[in-house]
């Protein structure tokens, strides 16, 4: 991905930036009407300009703070029931809920507009031309506060469900792993350098994201070639090897040009590492068998999930045939199918092997995987494990038949 695209999202999904966005807006509406009063008909000013907007303005100031304070202890109260119930890597995915800001930063919006109106109302900064224009907007943020309460309410039913985190997390990890199954060498083709001149990190953290178009200016611009060595989720200390180019030597400018290809951070990021999404859901699966929580269903509701996902990882992108890489002087490692059922299913098969029903529905799910070439082999071997491990675990032997019985139609 785009450097300043990963940035501006990053940057976007931060709550306070969308809010202090919609606040801004609001103390624009309540200055400006002023400015558009000479466009107000003078019957329309003597009709609407009276003292009917301070009142509204009045309400909305007085009820906007309340909810708006309602608001975030609910999110707050979500966000602490996910890290509870599911996994704390999922509990960023509640602030960033697209639903979740709009509503936060229309209130606050709308309550910021409204204390703005009332002290120029009282400032006299309005004629009464401008109250009209006033009157007008009062109401367009009425109908946009009951519109969002609404989906807000709405959003609230769903929000601090198990269920509903398991869905943002497959929609994240989904469009990971389809950006990397189009483009599994980010862009370029598989190889390692044996040789050459190391990009080292510049900090100790996790890699985030990597912008394979800018590593390929860098080698146009110096006739080398680019190995990336710590792709998106790897962690690096200080001093790692981020990549390898094909130079005897690199100095500070090219190590600085390089490495501004790689975002480093604390925490791994699903943008652009499939792996992560899927290790969030088996998480949410481990959790679930724990001895606590013993939510067996939510296990077999992660299995399904995965199922899916990995169906779309194997499907092969419909096209005219092989096309030549986008970024020919790149070398990218892949990510194999054994890391991705080992990151989804391993937590399952080993938690959930005492427990029949999510045991056997693992089998099942594996043999529906198993259809698949591409994965036949990674999932015979991770179905024989579990089911070894389900003998070591089930007591009694009519369920270890039974779960053999399953293994063996697979």
């Amino acid at each position: 991905m785009n450097r300043w695209l990963f940035l501006w999202r990053k940057w976007t999904r931060q709550l306070w930036v969308k809010a202090t966005a919609y606040a801004g807006v609001g103390v624009a509406a309540a200055l400006l009407a002023a400015a558009l009063a000479p466009w107000v008909p003078d019957d329309m000013a003597e009709r609407l300009g009276g003292e009917s907007v301070e009142s509204i303005l009045t309400i909305l100031a007085s009820s906007l703070l309340g909810v708006a304070t309602f608001s975030v202890g609910a999110m707050v109260t979500a966000y602490t029931s996910v890290s509870t119930a599911a996994s704390p890597r999922v509990a960023a995915l509640v602030t960033s809920d697209d639903e979740t800001q709009k509503a936060l930063a229309t209130f606050v919006g709308a309550f910021l507009y409204a204390i703005v109106s009332v002290t120029a109302i009282n400032a006299h900064y309005y004629g009464q031309n401008g109250r009209a224009i006033l009157f007008l907007v009062s109401l367009a943020m009425v109908g946009l506060v009951a519109f969002r309460l609404l989906a807000w309410i709405n959003r609230l039913s769903s929000l601090a469900r198990v269920g509903h985190t398991i869905d943002l997390v497959e929609a994240r990890a989904l469009k990971a792993l389809e950006t990397r199954r189009d483009a599994p060498f980010f862009g370029g083709r598989e190889g390692r350098l044996t040789t050459g001149a190391e990009i080292v990190a510049p900090c100790t953290g996790y890699v985030q994201n990597v912008d394979p178009s800018r590593l390929q200016a860098m080698a146009d611009s110096r006739d080398c070639q680019v190995e990336i060595v710590a792709p998106p989720g790897a962690f690096v200390r200080r001093g790692a090897v981020l990549a390898r180019i094909s130079l005897a030597a690199c100095d500070e400018e090219a190590q600085a040009d390089f490495r501004s290809a790689f975002a480093l951070g604390d925490s791994r990021s699903f943008d652009q590492d499939p792996r992560f999404g899927l290790i969030v859901l088996g998480e949410i699966a481990a959790k679930a068998l724990s001895p606590g929580v013993n939510d067996p269903g939510t296990a077999i509701q992660v299995i399904g999930t995965g199922v899916r996902l990995l169906d779309v990882w194997v499907q092969t992108p419909e096209d005219d045939g092989p096309r030549p890489p986008r970024c020919d002087r790149l070398l990218g490692p892949a990510v194999t199918a054994e890391e991705l059922l080992e990151d989804l299913f391993g937590p399952i098969a080993r938690y959930g092997a005492g427990d029949l029903a999510v045991a056997m529905r693992l089998q099942k799910g594996l043999a529906a995987l198993a259809a698949t070439p591409q994965l036949a082999e990674p999932v015979a071997v991770l179905a024989q494990a579990a089911v070894e491990r389900s003998r070591a675990a089930l007591p009694i032997e009519a369920d270890i038949r039974r779960l053999e019985a399953v293994a063996l139609a697979r």
